[in-house]
């Protein structure tokens, strides 16, 4: 299978919406407004793989400080000094997994993230998604204040733990 990996348009949210509903059990769907929002404010920091014209799975990001979350399904504002890029999404339709569309993805943020001088690649890993996570390169931070917490909180769901973790460049 041959995939293309791009910046996302605005006219791909009607399919990272459909992706999302997918991937995601109910507590991680956010809205389509939601996602707007976070794109329109960061344009330059998501991508969608896609074969043959159709998006089949997409990772948004946005800058942000490491150690700062942005709760679950909550706007957010962007960041003044930002030193990392903020992998806030990862998903990928269920039928085109175990073709290496994560790692593509993943190296589109990090090669671009290298580019723009950041320190960093944060994320949240969900769903007990950490040994994935683990084996990209990153690790787990635990330097977070009270209300830091407060937000990782937000994205644990059905007692599975979200943890915050880093990579450093």
């Amino acid at each position: 299978m041959s995939f293309t990996i791009r910046l996302m348009q605005l006219d791909d949210l009607s399919s990272v919406v459909k992706i999302q509903s997918d991937a995601y059990a109910g507590h991680f769907l956010e809205s389509a407004d939601v996602i707007a929002q976070r794109f329109s404010l960061s344009p330059s920091t998501s991508w969608v793989a896609e074969r043959e014209g159709k998006v089949c799975a997409y990772l948004v990001g946005y800058w942000s400080k490491v150690g700062k979350i942005s709760p679950l399904n909550a706007p957010f504002t962007l960041i003044a000094n930002a030193d990392c890029l903020y992998l806030h999404d990862l998903a990928l339709f269920n039928e085109v997994q175990g073709h290496g569309l994560a790692k593509l993805l993943i190296k589109a943020a990090i090669d671009y993230s290298r580019e723009e001088d950041a320190i960093a690649i944060a994320l949240m890993s969900v769903q007990n998604s950490v040994d994935f996570w683990r084996k990209a390169g990153f690790s787990e931070y635990t330097l977070l204040d009270d209300e830091q917490y407060k937000n990782l909180r937000t994205y644990v769901a059905d007692d599975a733990p979200a943890i915050y973790m880093v990579k450093y460049f």
